[in-house]
């Protein structure tokens, strides 16, 4: 699938592993789905710009994408999102990611990159936001945590200022270290700047 130069509104787009699908430059999609089937090196998204719409992550997940030059406008996220960016780490441009709805979405070692993140709408536990992390570290740093969990967390704040927020997965993170989940949401919930939905 390659798509570029173009505007859509109201299409589908459905997005197979089979082969590279190319979106952009030049692409704006306005109220569009797409449904995507891809790993991260089957998918290039690069000068797209979509408004309203969804992002449907299918039954695989989808690990490591960069989505550094796609702006979200609007879009609604479906699926499992593992390691992804949204947003660009360079760019004062605080439109590349903003009132986006990821109710329906598991985001996992996810990053937020210089937007607004009042605009979005994030998952609900056992996903849990580090809002501004690396405000966030010197307490991460300062206190006793279970050793993977720390690990983790150390990666999660170690970023520079443009990071908006840190995402992840507790019940990955209380599986691994063999803890409670209900144990590790009393110690997520005093780090500073932490978002917790129920």
């Amino acid at each position: 699938m390659k798509i570029h130069s173009a505007k859509l509104s109201g299409e589908q787009i459905w997005l197979s592993d089979v082969e590279v699908n190319q979106l952009g430059p030049g692409l704006i999609l306005e109220e569009c789905e797409i449904f995507s089937d891809c790993q991260e090196n089957a998918l290039v998204m690069s000068g797209v710009r979509m408004h309203g719409g969804r992002f449907v992550q299918q039954e695989r997940d989808l690990v490591d994408c960069q989505f550094d030059r796609v702006h979200f406008d609007g879009v609604k996220f479906v699926g499992r999102f593992i390691g992804c960016d949204f947003g660009n780490w360079d760019s004062t441009d605080k439109g590349l990611i903003a009132r986006c709805d990821f109710t329906e979405a598991v985001l996992d070692d996810c990053r937020f990159l210089n937007c607004d993140i009042e605009t979005i709408t994030l998952p609900k536990w056992p996903c849990f936001a580090i809002v501004n992390p690396a405000e966030a570290r010197d307490f991460v740093m300062g206190n006793a945590w279970p050793a993977k969990t720390r690990i983790t967390l150390d990666v999660y704040t170690d970023v520079d200022p443009e990071c908006a927020a840190s995402l992840g997965d507790a019940s990955r993170m209380a599986k691994r270290d063999g803890i409670a989940i209900e144990d590790l949401r009393e110690r997520l919930l005093a780090i500073p700047g932490i978002r917790i939905r129920d």
